[in-house]
């Protein structure tokens, strides 16, 4: 399977990356994401591919919800490369952007729940998708492969980053999708 990237202006196909770092209490099967005990505090998981040139794109599916109340208070988008998995919260020390995936806001460059797109942004079985244009910086995100919010405009992100999810709550799952289709 895979992820699809541009580099240079020209569209190309690349190995998809699959989890490979996340916090002990997480755990990874796969494409399966999966806050498997502990309390209600972030817990960081990214990918191994770093993404420093050209656009890419790839999409998760929202699997589960906390095991105690369903919720989806879980961030994805992409974080600076090798930072420590124990840890969460690196929006707000700069190092990680995301959109939250019960509100829909943004989280990093300075931002907490901007453009929130108000409670149950996404659902169970959503898949929200992330492009990442390197050249200009921007990230956008998608809801069901259509563009969702105002994302973080050219200039916001400053590479090498990976992809990247911040899960909170045990029980919250999510799981890579193969072959991307974001408009």
């Amino acid at each position: 399977e895979t992820m699809t990237s541009w580099i240079s202006g020209k569209r190309s196909r690349s190995a998809m990356a699959t989890w490979a770092r996340a916090g002990s209490t997480c755990e990874i099967a796969g494409d399966v994401l999966t806050k498997t005990r502990g309390g209600n505090y972030n817990r960081l998981a990214t990918t191994e591919e770093t993404m420093a040139a050209g656009v890419h794109e790839w999409e998760v599916t929202l699997t589960a919800g906390a095991t105690a109340n369903q919720s989806l208070a879980l961030y994805i988008g992409v974080a600076r490369e090798n930072l420590d998995v124990e840890k969460g919260g690196y929006s707000k020390r700069g190092d990680g952007w995301y959109i939250r995936a019960n509100d829909g806001g943004l989280w990093g460059g300075g931002l907490e729940s901007a453009d929130s797109q108000g409670t149950r942004a996404f659902v169970i079985g959503d898949r929200v998708g992330v492009r990442l244009d390197t050249g200009d910086g921007s990230l956008r995100f998608f809801k069901n492969g259509v563009a969702f919010g105002a994302g973080f405009p050219a200039g916001s992100i400053g590479g090498p980053v990976v992809a990247a999810a911040e899960l909170v709550c045990p029980g919250q799952c999510i799981t890579l999708v193969r072959g991307a289709a974001l408009g």
